[in-house]
């Protein structure tokens, strides 16, 4: 019996305290989710009135974003949890000898919901990608439950294995064939393998960011069988923001007829951020015209690109054209007016990276509602000029780094919908954490380019230079051909760059990640302009404009996603977030279901 995505209002959780030896048992973190020796819990419920009080902070204004897991606001949440799960599927303990539970994080939102995200563990043995979350409403009564949690045979967590961590990390590393740049990692899992069988394994990270001799950056996954050694499946973490069809259109003459650029639906104006009455943006990028940046200014008089008003800070570095991004060499300004005619070229590309920071840590503050990345104001670190020529720009499960161009297929890659998809992958892999291969890396992608395209309309909203379109990454792709709408990838039409499909239909064709992207690309631009589906024909009848798509999507990804989510799932979770928003008989929640059912996904 395999418990699947519930969205769905659940009964009401029992408010007695159940027997603490209850089947499904909340275990200590594994690794470095890193709770107290105190954090394991039984799966009893608390009361309902102290929930409530304990969650919702009656009286007391509730602040956005993660809890303590040591906290008894979060502890309790997680026994509600636990506790539904019991009551919904309890012969998930009997069948498989022992279901268990790891808190990884407790968020609350705006709407004062509270998230709790749990690792599945099967005999004290992480079992790979599979979540649950459970989440519980303002008042703290339990609401719904997302996640996918399948039987497993007893022992697969206890039995002893053939192989040892050192057989598996020796057969990772004859695959993986370099150097790494980090020291490796194996933990035992168990997994579930495509034919649906799960194993006991190791799971092997090997990970080398360094670009040098036209390499790419790698952080592969490794999924080893401890008993016969063979590789159940293996994933590449790190993304590269030029694959896909336009990278093969360029080296082979040309992509597709290029669809025209369109304007968004207006939306509700960014509230902060921008030049104040006291500042001026006189500061020129490359790609985003005349802007104030926030910088520092050293002891020797001379102001570096860092940013200290944000989070915990922006700070931007120049990598000196070394295949690995290290090191703190500053881009500096002596006047802190930047982009002048007489600073140095190297400083230009810096500009960028630093302004699309900036914008990206706002978007998230201002229209997702989240401070940086991990919702503690996580700082941003970007490094410029990794490499030479790189045609490249990456987040590199730390920070990001930027390619310069090779003058012909690209520019610098530091356009502000570059840097927002970028950054963007920081932000998945703090939440759903969407495993990058087959429908959950397609969902990956997408989600990158729907969050670099709205950090472009949010810059658009609050500078006049900026100009939005539904494109990604056009300002700096093949800057010598004279094409301005020349892109990666197009949302309003993903089949149009000749490699990238719109529909489900087609998927089995394209499973390649940035390929597949497309499907979840189109659902989002028919969702926010409307228009027709060039598979399907079907239409979308009036968008709801940017900044209603992006708080349902965002908060779809943030809140309702694990990484094994499918397709489907994703527009579960679509439907979910925007009913949590706009209500369950909304305009909003009728055109994403329109938005999913014209690019094929039920």
């Amino acid at each position: 019996m395999a418990l699947r995505t519930d969205l769905s209002k659940p009964a009401v959780v029992p408010s007695q305290r159940t027997d603490t030896k209850a089947t499904n048992t909340v275990a200590k973190p594994a690794g470095p989710v890193g709770m107290s020796s105190q954090s394991s819990f039984s799966a009893g419920a608390p009361s309902k009135a102290k929930a409530a009080v304990a969650l919702n902070g009656v009286g007391t204004k509730v602040t956005p974003g993660p809890v303590s897991l040591s906290s008894p606001q979060a502890q309790q949440a997680v026994q509600q949890t636990v506790s539904y799960v019991n009551q919904k599927h309890p012969q998930l303990g009997g069948i498989t000898g022992g279901a268990a539970f790891s808190p990884r994080s407790v968020e609350r939102d705006q709407l004062g919901m509270t998230h709790v995200r749990l690792d599945r563990m099967h005999e004290g043995v992480k079992v790979s990608g599979e979540q649950v979350i459970g989440h519980l409403d303002a008042k703290g009564q339990f609401d719904s439950l997302t996640g996918n949690v399948s039987d497993i045979p007893a022992g697969l967590g206890k039995a002893p294995t053939k192989l040892t961590a050192k057989d598996a990390l020796a057969t990772a590393q004859k695959d993986f064939n370099g150097s790494t740049s980090r020291a490796p990692t194996v933990e035992r899992e168990i997994v579930k393998g495509p034919d649906g069988q799960y194993r006991a394994a190791f799971h092997v990270t090997l990970t080398d960011t360094s670009v040098n001799g036209g390499k790419q950056p790698r952080s592969m996954n490794y999924f080893i069988d401890a008993n016969t050694g063979e590789s159940i499946k293996q994933f590449n973490t790190i993304s590269q923001c030029c694959a896909g069809g336009s990278a093969h259109a360029a080296h082979s003459g040309g992509a597709a007829a290029r669809p025209p650029s369109t304007a968004a639906t207006p939306g509700a104006t960014p509230a902060t951020g921008g030049a104040t009455a006291d500042r001026v943006a006189d500061d020129q990028t490359m790609y985003s015209g005349k802007v104030d940046l926030q910088t520092t200014q050293g002891k020797d008089g001379t102001y570096a690109l860092e940013d200290k008003t944000r989070g915990k800070g922006i700070v931007t570095y120049d990598a000196k054209n070394r295949p690995e991004a290290s090191g703190t060499t500053a881009i500096t300004d002596k006047n802190d007016v930047w982009g002048e005619k007489t600073d140095p070229a190297r400083a230009h590309a810096g500009v960028d990276a630093h302004y699309g920071a900036a914008m990206t840590y706002d978007f998230m503050k201002d229209v997702l509602g989240r401070d940086s990345i991990d919702g503690k104001g996580e700082k941003l670190i970007s490094y410029v000029h990794t490499d030479n020529n790189l045609v490249n720009a990456f987040w590199d499960g730390e920070k990001m780094q930027y390619g310069d161009g090779d003058g012909k297929d690209a520019g610098p890659l530091t356009t502000l919908d570059i840097a927002g998809h970028e950054i963007a992958h920081g932000l998945t892999q703090r939440t759903a954490d969407l495993e990058y291969s087959g429908e959950s890396g397609g969902l990956n992608e997408s989600f990158s380019d729907i969050i670099g395209t709205g950090v472009e309309w949010y810059a658009s909203q609050k500078n006049g230079a900026v100009k939005f379109d539904w494109a990604v990454g056009e300002d700096a792709w093949t800057p010598k051909n004279g094409d301005s709408t020349d892109a990666l990838r197009y949302m309003n039409d993903p089949t149009a760059d000749g490699y990238s499909i719109d529909n489900y239909k087609n998927y089995p064709k394209m499973t390649e990640v940035h390929g597949s992207s497309g499907i979840a690309n189109n659902a989002f631009y028919l969702l926010t302009e409307g228009g027709k589906n060039r598979t399907s024909g079907l239409e979308v009848k009036d968008g709801i404009g940017m900044d209603k798509s992006l708080k349902i999507f965002g908060r779809a990804l943030t809140t309702y996603m694990t990484p094994q989510t499918n397709f489907s799932e994703a527009r579960a979770a679509t439907v979910k977030s925007a009913t949590d928003l706009y209500g369950k008989d909304s305009v909003e929640v009728k055109k994403v279901q329109d938005a999913w059912t014209a690019v094929g996904v039920k």
